[in-house]
This record gives C-alpha cells, sequence and structure tokens, in this order.
C-alpha cells in the first residue's frame, strides 16, 4: 500500500474514532443514589491511553494515545461525564519504563501493535490487513512500511523469537468464516494455516513461548459464551486446554520465563503456570480489553504494564498506564489524563 494512502486511511480512522468519541453523552450513576439528572447509567468511551507494549531492550514503553484535555460533568462531580479530547496529538508514543521522556513518535495509532524480537521492527493491523515497518530507535522509517497480508481478515501477529516467522490470526481459505492460526515469513512469504477445527470455534491470539516450541492462543468453544486458553506446538501439534472456568479468557502471553502465562480474565490480569495451575489475580480494579491490546510483559519477566480501566469510571485517573510487579503485587501508575488549566 503506498504511504499516501496509508496516511489517508489512518486519518479517516483517527477522525472517525474522535467523531464517535466527542458525540458521546453517556450517563451514570454513583454511590447507591439516583442516576445523575435522571439520566441511565452508562459507560466511558474509550481509554486516552491503550496497546501497551515493552520494547525488548526494557528502556521504554510504547502506546497509542489520544491525550484527555478535560472532562465535563453536566450534572455535577462523580456523575457521568464527557471528555474531550486533542484529536491533534493523537498517535503512537513513548515513555520510559520509569515514566519520565513522554513523546509522540508517530502521528497515528497502531492497532495491535508487535516489536520484532531485536526491537527494530514493529507489526501492526490496519483495515484486518498485516503490516510492518521499521523502527530507527527514536521514530519510523515510513518509507519500510511493508503490508505482508492481501487477503480475508487477519490479526494479533506475534514474532517468532528468532524473528524468522509471524503468527497472526485469519479466515483466509476459511469457508465458514472463522479465524484460525497461520504463520508466515517476516516478509510475508511462505503462508501457512498451522490448525484448522471448525468443529471446536474459533482459534486466535496467537504468542510464542520464548524458547518458540509452542505457541498459546484462545478457542472460542462451540456452544458455550466463553473462550478458553490452549497451548499447541509451533506446528499446530499436540493442542492442550489450560483454562476450564467458562470465563471470557482473553489475550495469553508467555513471559521470558516460559513458565508463566499471564492473561485476561474477567477484565482483570490473571498469571498461571504454563501447565494451566497456580493461577492468580494481579489486578482488581479492571483493565482494558476491548480498545487495544490490555498488557505486555517487561522483558526480564518481573513487572506487567497495563491499561488500567473501569466502563463507569469518569475520573480522570481512569484509562491511564499502570505497571504491577507480579512476585510482590504492587502497583504503580505511569502515565496521568492531565486536566486542562
Amino acid at each position: 500500500m503506498p504511504i499516501k494512502l496509508l496516511v489517508h486511511s489512518l486519518k479517516t480512522l483517527v477522525a472517525v474514532f474522535l467523531l464517535f468519541l466527542g458525540c458521546k453523552d453517556i450517563t451514570n450513576s454513583t454511590d447507591g443514589k439516583p442516576p445523575c439528572g435522571g439520566h441511565a447509567p452508562g459507560i466511558v468511551p474509550a481509554p486516552a491511553y491503550d496497546s501497551p507494549i515493552w520494547h525488548p531492550s526494557g528502556k521504554f514503553i510504547g502506546f497509542n494515545h489520544t491525550p484527555l484535555v478535560s472532562i465535563s460533568y453536566p450534572y455535577g462531580q462523580g456523575c457521568w461525564g464527557q471528555q474531550h479530547f486533542n484529536g491533534d496529538s493523537t498517535g503512537f508514543w513513548l515513555i520510559n519504563s520509569d515514566g519520565t521522556n513522554k513523546k509522540r513518535v508517530f502521528p497515528y495509532t497502531l492497532q495491535t501493535p508487535a516489536w520484532s524480537p531485536d526491537g527494530k521492527w514493529i507489526s501492526f493491523v490496519l483495515g484486518a490487513q498485516i503490516f510492518k515497518m521499521r523502527f530507527t530507535g527514536t521514530t519510523f522509517d515510513t518509507t519500510t512500511l511493508t503490508q505482508l497480508t492481501f487477503e480475508g481478515r487477519n490479526f494479533f501477529p506475534a514474532w517468532s523469537p528468532d524473528g524468522q516467522w509471524i503468527a497472526y490470526d485469519s479466515n483466509s481459505e476459511s469457508p465458514n468464516g472463522m479465524n484460525f492460526i497461520w504463520l508466515m515469513r517476516r516478509d510475508g512469504s511462505e503462508k501457512r494455516r498451522i490448525i484448522y477445527e471448525p468443529s471446536q470455534g474459533e482459534i486466535r491470539m496467537p504468542h510464542w513461548s520464548s524458547e518458540g516450541a509452542r505457541i498459546v492462543h484462545i478457542r472460542y468453544l462451540v456452544g458455550t459464551f466463553s473462550s478458553e486458553i490452549f497451548t499447541m506446538d509451533s506446528s499446530g501439534a499436540s493442542p492442550r486446554r489450560l483454562t476450564v472456568d467458562n470465563w471470557t479468557d482473553r489475550h495469553p502471553r508467555y513471559s521470558t520465563h516460559v513458565t508463566t502465562i499471564a492473561y485476561l480474565s474477567n477484565s482483570n490480569i490473571w498469571i498461571m503456570d504454563s501447565t494451566g495451575n497456580n493461577r492468580r489475580q494481579l489486578t482488581t480494579w479492571g483493565v482494558d480489553g476491548d480498545f487495544g491490546l490490555p498488557f505486555s510483559w517487561s522483558p526480564d519477566g518481573s513487572k506487567i504494564i497495563y491499561t488500567r480501566y473501569q466502563s463507569t469510571d469518569w475520573t480522570y485517573a481512569n484509562g491511564t498506564i499502570w505497571v504491577v510487579n507480579v512476585e510482590t503485587g504492587e502497583k504503580q501508575q505511569l502515565t496521568f489524563n492531565l486536566p486542562r488549566k
């Protein structure tokens, strides 16, 4: 896709997104009181931050961000609000792992971004197709923009540990329109579907173990309203079910230690052994899993960064990026929504 066409497409997506946000007058009642102004409860349209991903160097974190300028409260503080965003500053941003030096490095958001293992490339989704672009260490080189998929609907690119392959889910060549997991070379060649089990439901959201032997993923189970976490060999063989709670478990991610998997369940982050045992809940307030990628492991496997989000919280603290220590559970806020002075 030519860069001018990509830019036009991104501008259109951003414009539609901001129009949606600006027009949302959603209501909320709090503290058991009657709904504010007689309005029914509502949902915060979207967080100002989404899809935080730790760079493989461990030095900084990338994320999508549209600055939240202010929140107005037509029916008083504590009631539902109206969010006001600065669309001119929308884009992909970086911040140091200690929370300093926040800066925009690309004027467009990147859907489900993923760093290559060497940190020199980023893959992402645009219009249900997968692209990659070179990262210079400070910004993106748009002359290297490369479209990798061209057929079907393709999502959730995940690089193999050696950087030679990308796993993703796609409905290409799927007669029933369901998505299953595919592999392709880093240049988009040698595409092949590694698993196809329509009787078991869709198979999506792949992520590699650090030694490259296994791929963790979710399966939307036929006849239920749940998605569960499975692993399989990188060839698609030897599937194994890890969760059986009949919840909506999503976005599983191996840590660098291989022995631990984090995932989103019931709108919070959980971790478990790679065998599915010793499950433990890490967050309780709520994590965004609908507007972008919910979380990312630190390269050393000691911390997880995530977007803290609760659909009925109309405060400035909502929709910001936080870090949790996996061992201690200690949490730290990394980004902030600053009201206009």
